[in-house]
């Protein structure tokens, strides 16, 4: 079959015809997605005789001939076209005529004989990209405006006359629809008359109920229509009462306005009677609570509820059990950019680049509210070619909660007010957490952080972050792990800045540093117990840091938090915490290490430095030298880790700090063997295991004993090489240090592969790979597999030594480490045997 034939152009129109249908998309949804104009998809529709059923709602809005100019004005906009164009394009149509329909004036009313209909030829024009049926229900609402009707008698196919209009914006959503879709099969079969949506202010809850209760499905299954109530719960009015509620609905539902029941009782047996035989979908729009709902449910079964909230209104669960529930999110990343780009139309967004588009969305919070405030302002006060959207951007990200605003005391129109009115059912030790909490910029936290947070017992804090999570303003993880949303966070800030005193402010603050200093030392010295340790000052009245009984829990705690601390390290620096943050970063080092992140290593080294140089406390900026040293040693920038090294010694000589002059020593020994400078080496790691037996430290004993053994080495100094490790495992071992141990079982296995012993090797390396593993240890792991592969090669085999190379290749190559290559020709050398035959060892 030829693919231009007929037949194949109806097989692909019924095709995309039924693909629109299951999957719930519109043709705007697939325009967007294949970049193409509606129209475009329209025609290939219609070119095989199957028309694209119209929008849901698409012009329900247009009640009046001012609307409908203003949506023809947005057409002629999103088209990418101007008036003059379109007139010029046009037969029998002016500038002039144009521009008095946009105003609204002068709509004229079909022709009354063989004469062009102005209206219907501007309708149709390409450019508008507007379907037959669209057309045609543009001329009813035209005719309407007219008094010429095609059917002025005849009533609304579906009662919905208080239903609020189509957002003409709304994009995405699918998987919330498909799961309200399915909601009407529960309904059907009897299991579900309740459905709750619950989200932060502006994450679009009414929008998405009302295109929702607006489609085919909700149509057919409910043939007495649809009832909306605003109930009022979070805006500048005072929440409606149930009793007031349940007469708005009555009144919806027939009843005499004059005569209203003589009291509840009657108002309340009255409604339920109306409700009862009907099959409706009630929706109860910005719900405050439970008390609020509860009297307005139908008793009938017919009837289905769905209720928009931004509390989650647990106690229904009890009350009626069953409940569906949908908590709405934050746009995903395609469907906020999709909104932006529909917001500002193809002018505006036209020369932006997609990255650009993404990065006004994020800093939206890909909140709808907020990125159509924010296109509003765009429209209103630049001009794309003067002024493009990423300069928008950066002006938004100075000060957003502020500029996302177009009228600042109007919630429909500003975030800020719309978030204020969150926290007006909160108690004031909810709000007070909100405010506190918000100060700090961790991505998420847990209850015993914000316990030291706010200065208050478990059990009380528990109950203020449950009551947050209520709310919607706090979000709550498997884990247990809080997290805000961005804007929530920045709202929260700026409301403690208005609402809490500067000393409150930092010593919140601090309490929160403090849990975070004095918990990530205790953490540390569970899992690395060798490891020297620092002296911190006592936490602040209030901070509660916790303790570690075992490995798995600090373990545990070290991998949940070490986010929040690296973000902690930043904030220190922002805030005037300088003394804090080279003792942050003391704890992020090793982690951040271990998994090979050395750019972030940098990164928070520099801040040390920095902060350190800022106190003048010679310490943290020795030690942050020492902190920009140890990814440099790792990427192989010897040189410059060196001249860190050198700066960080003589500040610990000046200081007669013995433990940070041994530190220094212990790296400046791996720069000499990363040289071939073994003597050299072997010298540092000599002198730092005097000054640890000096001070009596074990773990710095036993570290220079691996390092001692591990030169010799390659000192050819084999016999002598094996005391010395066996002494360092054995110290690592009564410390309960797994991953010194490891490192040690990894160099008694290089040794005793040099001895000869390939089934001792074996083992020790395979115990050292196994803690890595275990530990989560990338680059350490890498390193092991990459010398057991070399056992490999010389007991068992090539087969034996590819398969563990292959894997430490893959290792080195996710960290971005340059061992990489050393790796891949020991692979390349497997391919190509040498034909002299190995080296003699």
């Amino acid at each position: 079959m030829h693919p231009g034939s007929p037949d194949t152009a109806a097989r692909f129109a019924a095709w995309l015809a039924t693909h629109l249908e299951r999957h719930r998309l519109t043709v705007a949804d697939v325009a967007r997605d294949l970049r193409v104009s509606p129209g475009q998809v329209r025609g290939w529709l219609a070119a095989a005789g199957v028309q694209a059923a119209p929008e849901p709602g698409e012009f329900d809005h247009l009640d009046t001939p001012v609307k409908l100019g203003a949506w023809l004005r947005a057409r002629i906009a999103d088209a990418g076209t101007s008036v003059r164009e379109l007139a010029e394009s046009t037969p029998d149509v002016s500038m002039s005529t144009v521009y008095n329909w946009i105003k609204g004036e002068h709509l004229p009313p079909p022709p009354a004989v063989d004469e062009p209909d102005r209206f219907d030829l501007l309708l149709s024009s390409p450019a508008l990209g507007l379907g037959l049926q669209q057309r045609v229900q543009l001329d009813e609402i035209r005719r309407r405006f007219t008094g010429t009707s095609l059917h002025p008698d005849t009533a609304p196919e579906w009662d919905a006359r208080s239903l609020p209009a189509a957002s003409r914006a709304f994009t995405g959503r699918r998987p919330a629809l498909r799961r309200l879709d399915r909601l009407l099969a529960d309904h059907g079969r009897g299991d579900a008359v309740l459905a709750i949506v619950t989200g932060i202010g502006g994450v679009g809850k009414t929008a998405l109920a009302v295109r929702w209760a607006r489609s085919a499905q909700v149509r057919s299954t409910f043939p007495d229509g649809c009832l909306h109530l605003d109930l009022q719960g979070y805006s500048a009015d005072a929440p409606v009462d149930p009793a007031t509620a349940r007469l708005r609905l009555l009144y919806q539902l027939g009843a005499d306005p004059h005569r209203p029941p003589p009291d509840p009782e009657a108002q309340a047996a009255l409604y339920q009677r109306m409700l009862t035989g009907r099959r409706l979908l009630l929706v109860l729009d910005n719900a405050r609570d439970e008390t609020q709902v509860r009297p307005l449910l139908p008793a009938d079964p017919g009837c289905l509820t769905l209720v928009t909230s931004r509390a989650r209104l647990s106690g229904l669960d009890v009350t009626s059990p069953g409940i569906t529930r949908l908590d709405l999110d934050a746009l995903t990343e395609t469907e906020a950019a999709a909104l932006l780009r529909e917001l500002l139309g193809r002018l505006a967004a036209g020369p932006a680049t997609d990255e650009e588009v993404r990065a006004l969305a994020d800093l939206c919070g890909r909140l709808p509210l907020a990125l159509q405030i924010a296109a509003a302002n765009y429209l209103t006060h630049h001009h794309p070619q003067r002024h493009p959207l990423a300069a928008y951007t950066a002006e938004l990200a100075a000060d957003r909660l502020g500029e996302l605003a177009i009228d600042p005391a109007d919630p429909a129109t500003a975030v800020t007010p719309t978030l204020d009115h969150s926290l007006r059912h909160l108690g004031a030790a909810a709000q007070r957490a909100y405010r506190l909490l918000g100060l700090h910029r961790a991505p998420d936290f847990a209850e015993a952080w914000a316990a030291s947070v706010i200065a208050e017992p478990r059990e009380r804090t528990r109950a203020v972050l449950g009551e947050l999570v209520q709310a919607n303003l706090l979000t709550l993880d498997q884990r247990g792990r809080y997290a805000f949303h961005d804007l929530l966070r920045d709202h929260a800030a700026a409301l403690a800045a208005r609402t809490d005193d500067a000393h409150e402010r930092r010593a919140a603050i601090g309490r929160g540093l403090d849990h975070w200093r004095h918990s990530g030392f205790a953490a540390t010295m569970v899992v690395e117990p060798s490891r020297d340790r620092i002296t911190l000052d006592p936490a602040a009245p209030g901070a509660a840091p916790e303790r570690f009984d075992d490995f798995d829990t600090a373990k545990q705690w070290i991998e949940d938090e070490l986010e929040g601390v690296v973000a902690a390290s930043v904030h220190a620096t922002e805030t005037g915490f300088d003394a804090y943050v080279w003792q942050l970063v003391w704890f992020c080092g090793n982690p951040l290490g271990q998994r090979g992140q050395w750019n972030r290593l940098v990164e928070l080294g520099e801040l040390a430095l920095q902060a350190g140089l800022r106190t003048g406390q010679s310490e943290a900026v020795a030690r942050a030298h020492r902190y920009l040293a140890h990814p440099a040693i790792l990427t192989e920038r010897l040189p410059e880790a060196r001249t860190h090294l050198q700066t960080a010694l003589e500040l610990h000589r000046a200081d007669g700090d013995g433990p940070g002059r041994a530190a220094v020593l212990h790296s400046l020994s791996y720069i000499e063997e990363r040289l071939g400078n073994y003597a050299a080496a072997l010298a540092c790691s000599e002198e730092a295991l005097a000054v640890d037996r000096e001070r009596g430290f074990l773990g710095g004993q036993a570290r220079a004993l691996n390092e001692v053994g591990w030169l010799l080495v390659h000192l050819d100094r084999v016999d002598e090489a094996l005391a010395p490790c066996l002494e360092a495992y054995a110290i690592f071992e009564e410390l309960g240090d797994r991953g010194k141990a490891a490192h040690v079982a990894d160099s008694l296995g290089y040794l005793r592969h040099r001895l000869g012993d390939h089934a001792g090797a074996l083992a020790d390396f395979g115990r050292a790979a196994d803690e890595f593993r275990a530990l989560d240890r990338p680059f350490e792991l890498a390193g092991t597999l990459d010398r057991l592969g070399d056992l490999h090669r010389d007991a068992t085999g090539p087969d034996s030594a590819a398969a563990v190379w292959q894997e430490a290749l893959d290792l080195y190559t996710d960290l971005g480490h340059g061992n990489a290559e050393e790796v891949r020709a020991k692979l390349r050398g497997l391919e190509r045997p040498d034909p002299t035959g190995p080296d003699p060892d």
